[in-house]
């Protein structure tokens, strides 16, 4: 169970340490990092939905419930994206009101 976990938590992961690397770079370079974080947390999301396939009848295929013939790897890959997404869009909403706080501290000390 750790090791899907893990595997789940890579790409927010990823998201939030770049995130706060961005902090020391433009205010550009942090919104486009959270742009192309979220567009490829949307693109896992979609390709492991595409990785699962079609809905089949289980009984069809010989097996006795729906989980019994499931790959569960694009399982993993649709919540690491789902996961990611709902990641870069807290960090969107903290980032702007970041930036607010930012500057109306730098409009009193002017």
């Amino acid at each position: 169970m750790g090791v899907v976990l893990a595997y789940v938590l890579i790409l927010p992961a990823v998201i939030l340490l770049g995130w706060i690397a961005s902090w020391w770079g433009t205010r550009r370079l942090r919104w486009i990092g959270l742009s192309v974080a979220a567009a490829a947390s949307v693109v896992c999301a979609v390709i492991g939905q595409e990785a699962m396939g079609p809905r089949t009848d289980p009984h069809a295929l010989g097996c006795s419930s729906a989980l019994e013939c499931t790959d569960l790897d694009p399982v993993f890959v649709i919540a690491s994206g789902v996961l990611g997404l709902v990641f870069c869009l807290a960090l969107m909403v903290l980032t702007l009101v970041v930036e607010f706080v930012v500057s109306v501290r730098r409009k009193k000390s002017a």
